[in-house]
């Protein structure tokens, strides 16, 4: 890490710049660089500037100045958080002076570091008492390998290219280390910027004269980023010691050897027991038992690892199966075991598969394309037990209020089914391929089947909602709208019902809203009018069957063997004061249900209360996503034992859950 002092003249001029909301031209008059920039209501200004090019990849430069109490500043170069390249600045008090760090997102986690990116640090980066500056030159951020491993670039005549940034008002974990893990954002935003107004005649002269130290070579080179295709490695890694087999157990280890203890404390309902398997994963998320036992694993940014599972429950070995950074959630397998099946963001891929050998054919071949890579980009992959022909496949929001979603064509915040028996040569378009099994579900991550064959589905509703009130806007988002379980029907057929994403969200905690009596489970609008109101809800959209607790963020669901119980991983909220969920829950079930009407939830989802805690972590209330076991994905093997994953950015784990 580089130390210097901080250039206050640099900062006094800077912090006193003021562009307001739109992109300007300004000029640095410490560097005589020129910018094209953007100054956020929150006090941040950012400006890019870059040499006199027609095409990428070119060198750019970066300037982020920040108020003191920003703990840290992100900047997208694509506008968007997943598969772009992101810097990312601080202060780091230790060596008296700004840092950046190189970072690219997977998915909505973590930003994993970025070695595609090479920066070196400008004269005027540094701190005062009330601003931070981070000045920049980088490498490889012009142009990067998106998501389906295509090139992207940016367009340096571009006049209204998207950009973003977001911030955070608390330090990263390790202020002194450019690689620490850090918790999400408090505040972000979308903008553009005309990069034709940041272009400087002597670029490479202006760079040469400030830079601070160990310049690189002034030219520029394209991205060398690992495609994001999907391709098989017989890299193989051991997490754990090889054991000898032995009888095979049935009940829940103790421990397993050589595998550390949780990185947070946890604790279990009476009767259950939570033993770690494995720790030191990549942000894991979906995971499979194949038809020979053993556990194949998404860790989003890595690809598909494959793991020998022991008597007593505990790893034995592990390897990489699927070397591919746009993996990222979706994982399943055929029925008869000889196809695996994963998801990017864009595209659900499939593989010939060998569960005797862990091993996949060389090629893979598309089966569903043209997913939204926006947004919620996890894709859920699961076969209907009764129906193994039929692979169904959830899509979320490409935003928090995603309003074209409302048309059942846009084909997103839906699940649809695909016949993988009839897949055209270059596979299923999402949009217009297969059929509805439900639309206006925001981000219907967890799918699971009843005794019936039925789909279940839980949602993660909305985030930092309002409720408008005889035209004052009111705040109402700690405790709404309520997160769901919604019933989706029989997979065998279509289903276009709407269940109110974009318009209609249930309600948790009635008393937030103070113009109308609500209860729990009730569906309201966000700003009644004379078109449509909380009553056009009810008469329109389908409600959920059973209320979770607002920004619970609800990933995962699956029923035990006598369907008495759905199991739910509760992943945890990040907007929410004060923290909730991070958890797994137990929801009962009933023939009847509460309604009386058919199998389903023994309790109403008026109650509030119609699931408990099996497994959660203590001081909830301190969980970030950061700290805690952060539940995601569930496969549960046949003694009723589940193999759940946490994508904490503090320590990727999977643990073993079950009774005793």
């Amino acid at each position: 890490m580089m130390r210097f002092c901080a250039s206050s003249f640099g900062l006094i001029v800077l912090a006193g710049t003021t562009l307001g909301q739109t992109a300007k031209r300004y000029c640095d008059s410490a560097s005589s660089i020129c910018y094209t920039g953007w100054t956020g209501g929150n006090g941040v200004t950012i400006g890019v500037a870059l040499p006199n090019v027609t095409a990428a990849p070119f060198d750019t430069v970066l300037q982020i100045v920040s108020p003191i109490a920003n703990g840290w500043v992100a900047f997208s170069w694509g506008g968007t958080m997943p598969y772009v390249p992101l810097t990312v600045g601080w202060v780091n008090t230790a060596a008296n002076t700004t840092i950046y760090s190189s970072r690219i997102a997977f998915g909505l986690s973590l930003p994993q570091p970025y070695d595609d990116a090479e920066y070196t640090y400008l004269k005027g980066t540094g701190y005062n008492k009330t601003h931070w500056t981070l000045n920049v030159r980088c490498k490889g951020c012009s142009q990067w390998l998106d998501v389906d491993g295509k090139t992207a670039s940016l367009n340096p005549a571009g006049s209204t290219l998207p950009f973003a940034h977001a911030l955070s008002s608390k330090l990263p974990k390790e202020p002194a280390n450019n690689k620490s893990t850090f918790n999400v954002h408090s505040s972000f935003g979308h903008w553009s910027l005309d990069l034709s107004l940041g272009q400087n005649a002597n670029f490479n002269s202006l760079v040469a004269a400030n830079l601070l130290a160990d310049a690189p070579p002034a030219s520029s080179a394209p991205p060398t980023a690992t495609p994001t295709s999907a391709h098989p490695t017989t890299l193989a890694t051991s997490i754990t010691p090889t054991t000898s087999p032995g009888p095979i157990q049935s009940g829940m280890p103790k421990s397993c050897s050589g595998v550390p203890a949780f990185h947070s404390p946890v604790l279990a309902a009476p009767g259950w027991s939570a033993v770690k398997v494995a720790g030191g994963l990549t942000q894991p998320r979906g995971l499979v038992l194949d038809t020979a036992g053993n556990l194949l694993l998404i860790q989003n940014g890595l690809g598909v690892t494959a793991h020998k599972i022991g008597s007593d429950g505990c790893l034995r070995s592990s390897k990489t199966l699927i070397t591919a950074r746009n993996l990222n959630h979706g994982i399943a397998i055929s029925k008869d075991g000889k196809t695996l099946y994963a998801s990017s963001a864009t595209t659900v891929f499939a593989w010939d598969y060998d569960s005797t050998t862990m091993t996949v054919g060389a090629t893979s071949r598309s089966v569903v394309t043209g997913m939204d890579s926006k947004g919620h980009v996890t894709r859920t992959l699961v076969f209907p037990p009764k129906h193994p022909h039929l692979l169904v496949v959830s899509h979320g929001s490409n935003d928090n209020f995603d309003y074209e979603a409302g048309d059942i064509k846009t084909a997103r915040s839906c699940v649809k089914v695909f016949d993988v028996a009839k897949t055209p040569t270059n596979g299923y378009s999402y949009v217009t391929g297969g059929y509805q099994l439900g639309y206006g579900l925001r981000n219907e991550v967890g799918l699971t089947f009843d005794a019936d064959g039925m789909v279940w589905g839980v949602e993660n509703a909305s985030d930092e909602i309002t409720r408008t009130i005889s035209s004052e806007v009111i705040d109402i988002h700690t405790d709404n709208p309520a997160d769901e379980l919604n019933y989706l029907g029989d997979p065998s057929k279509e289903n276009k019902q709407w269940y109110g994403y974009p318009t209609c969200y249930t309600i948790w905690r009635p008393d937030a809203i103070t113009d109308r009596t609500f209860t729990i489970g009730d569906q309201f609008v966000l700003t009644p009018n004379g078109t449509f109101g909380d009553d056009t809800c009810q008469q329109l959209s389908k409600p959920a069957s059973l209320s979770f607790q607002a920004h619970s963020a609800p990933l995962d669901a699956v029923f035990n063997k006598d369907y008495t119980s759905m199991y739910v991983t509760l992943h945890g909220s990040w907007n929410r004061n004060v923290s909730t969920g991070y958890k797994v829950v137990e929801i009962p079930f009933s023939k009847m249900g509460a309604t009386g009407r058919g199998f389903g939830p023994a309790a109403l989802s008026s109650s509030g209360s119609g699931y408990a805690d099996i497994f959660w972590n203590p001081d909830t209330e301190h969980c970030s996503t950061t700290q805690c076991f952060r539940p995601v994905s569930i496969a549960k093997d046949e003694f009723e034992r589940m193999y759940v994953t946490s994508d904490s950015g503090g320590e990727g784990e999977l643990m073993l859950l079950g009774k005793v």
